[in-house]
């Protein structure tokens, strides 16, 4: 495991983009992006994308780096964006400004958006809202491409990992906004192929296969091993289930994107719809900030006996409410540098050869 500084990696994955026929806004808006979920620890959504996802995207066409992603005001508050299939990161910031600009405006935007190719982390697009100063929701589908998860009883891919996302900004109470960014899977399928790269197996109860065995070993599943099963698994997995189909219908249907079912041969392709309130048409900032403050003070209150446990890949034995993990792992790694295993490091330095752009690749990659 090596600590790489941001400072290295954000130049390096700008010339990795770039080198996979990117302009330089472009390059620069998807590097941030890939950084920034690396800051948050969530490198699953991070640089190792360009060695995998993304770079096989864009060699198949399933990505045009070229692509100009169009906005459509529809009426007073709601929009639709036309993704053209260019980078998630830079269509997300679209939708985003596009939703910013509705609720300034009218109280609410409401944005659907199709043909996003991968929306990369949907917490982003939360922060981002949040930090206007919105409340945020996103329901996100792939419109029937990429099929990794099973309905509850099967082992058949049928669905994708269609994660929702949710933001509330905290009124100065918090140094962070409230986000919660969740597959409606067990897991999203991304931690599933960093565990591949880095050669580590997976938790029990994550995928099933038709004999109805858990999966542990990762690079099966990549090779169409199991299915990945639903949140809740096979004590709750019906709930995940119900939750996954209402993010397939509402980015289906405000997006005016496929869902499951009218499948296209794309990789991944995102529809969404996007929701942002302003929170300040309904009660007032002090009013908010004293319900956070006591949100807070009540979850932080929380005893925590050594025998209950916050389970197998938890971050931390105590709870903490959505978005501090990512603030306090952020913070950390400004200071410290952005951890990798060297497998990962080693196939961005392999994709930089392959496209020319070797001279970017940081000493600190080299063993």
């Amino acid at each position: 495991m090596k600590r790489i500084d941001v400072d290295e990696l954000e130049p390096f994955v700008r010339a990795l983009v770039a080198g996979l026929d990117a302009d330089d806004e472009v390059a620069s808006e998807v590097a941030a992006s890939l950084v920034e979920a690396d800051l948050a620890g969530h490198g699953s959504h991070g640089s190792i994308r360009m060695g995998t996802l993304y770079r096989e995207m864009v060699e198949d066409g399933d990505i045009d780096p070229q692509a100009a992603p169009e906005v459509e005001r529809l009426g007073p508050t709601t929009a639709a964006v036309e993704g053209n299939c260019q980078y998630g990161q830079v269509v997300g910031r679209r939708a985003v400004d596009a939703g910013i600009t509705l609720a300034e405006e009218g109280g609410v935007g409401v944005v659907g958006v199709r043909n996003a190719a991968h929306l990369g982390r949907i917490g982003e697009w939360a922060e981002r809202a949040t930090g206007a100063g919105f409340c945020f929701v996103a329901f996100v589908n792939t419109g029937g491409t990429a099929p990794l998860v099973a309905p509850p009883g099967s082992a058949d891919r049928r669905f994708s990992t269609n994660p929702l996302a949710f933001g509330v900004p905290s009124f100065g109470a918090l140094p962070h906004p409230i986000v919660l960014d969740i597959a409606t899977s067990q897991v999203a399928h991304g931690k599933v192929t960093k565990r591949a790269v880095e050669g580590r197996p997976l938790p029990t109860g994550w995928i099933v296969d038709e004999t109805g065995e858990t999966v542990t070993d990762s690079q099966a599943y990549e090779d169409g091993r199991g299915a990945l099963m639903p949140l809740g698994g096979l004590t709750a997995g019906y709930k995940g289930f119900g939750l996954s189909m209402m993010a397939e219908l509402f980015a289906g249907i405000v997006g005016d994107h496929r869902v499951s079912g009218q499948d296209e041969a794309r990789r991944v392709n995102n529809g969404a719809m996007f929701v942002l309130v302003d929170p300040t048409l309904f009660s007032t900032s002090e009013a908010n900030r004293e319900r956070v403050e006591a949100l807070a003070e009540t979850i932080h209150g929380a005893s925590s006996p050594e025998a209950v446990k916050t389970g197998p890949v938890a971050k931390g034995e105590e709870a903490v409410l959505p978005g501090e993990p990512e603030h306090e792992t952020k913070r950390t790694r400004r200071a410290e540098g952005i951890p990798f295993h060297e497998e990962t490091l080693d196939l961005l330095a392999d994709v930089a050869r392959r496209t020319g752009v070797e001279a970017s690749i940081p000493a600190s990659f080299e063993r």
